[in-house]
């Protein structure tokens, strides 16, 4: 084994060790990072100059090219209001007057309240009980007005893909855009493309930046470069 090769290994378990890590790493987002990983580090075929990294990746996923484009729509970096209303209380959510818990009937009126720090929604719901509606009045005046001074949601999902390879990842999503209805007229957040650049919200592990193989694009398609190249991150000097 030459010292690239034993580079290469340990830069791939590296790179294993910490997609298993991440906790918020979809599935098909794990297998195309473990894949572009396999092909550009320990692949037998790495340094065959007529296989493009894109097109041995797509083969080693067993994908077409539609399938490619679907697993990068799938990592745009986005904000996603399901995620964050996934734990809203089903039902009527007013407080029930003797019983310690929420009234739970169907609703009639429902709304979202923004955070005005992270730009995340909060759904609320309440039923035809005047009681109950009386409860809600208040809060659906206060949620009003935060649409009003609602900030540009911070990314909940995605932009994993820019955590272990350095490419131009603003021009792909866009070209997914194109092709995936999913992610029809994405638009890159401010906040940044990759998920390690964005503030952290409390409740929410931050992912931690990693060091990146370069992928490097000619023709609309990644090309392997002669040797991969590992940027790391600069060291911080205090």
């Amino acid at each position: 084994m030459t010292p690239a090769d034993r580079d290469g290994l340990l830069r791939y378990d590296e790179l294993v060790a910490r997609v298993y890590g991440e906790r918020r790493m979809p599935t098909g987002t794990r297998d195309l990072i473990l894949a572009l990983g396999w092909v550009g580090l320990r692949d037998p075929r790495r340094h065959d100059p007529t296989v493009t990294t894109w097109t041995r990746t797509r083969d080693v996923l067993n994908a077409d090219n539609k399938r490619m484009w679907q697993l990068i729509a799938e990592d745009a970096p986005r904000y996603n209001s399901r995620l964050t209303e996934a734990d809203t209380p089903s039902g009527c959510q007013a407080p029930m007057v003797r019983a310690k818990r929420l009234c739970g009937r169907s609703t009639m009126i429902g709304f979202s309240e923004f955070d005005p720090d992270t730009g995340w929604s909060r759904y609320w719901g309440f039923c035809s009980r005047p009681r109950c509606r009386e409860y809600g009045k208040p809060i659906e005046e206060r949620a009003r007005h935060s649409a009003t001074r609602r900030p540009e949601p911070i990314p909940n999902c995605g932009g994993l893909l820019p955590l272990f390879f350095s490419w131009n990842w603003e021009a792909k999503y866009f070209k997914a855009a194109e092709l995936i209805y999913t992610i029809h007229g994405w638009k890159p957040p401010t906040y940044g493309l990759s998920a390690d650049e964005w503030p952290e919200v409390a409740g929410q592990e931050k992912p931690k930046a990693f060091p990146k193989l370069r992928l490097i694009a000619s023709d609309g398609e990644i090309v392997k470069p002669p040797a991969p190249t590992i940027i790391r991150p600069r060291s911080v000097v205090t």
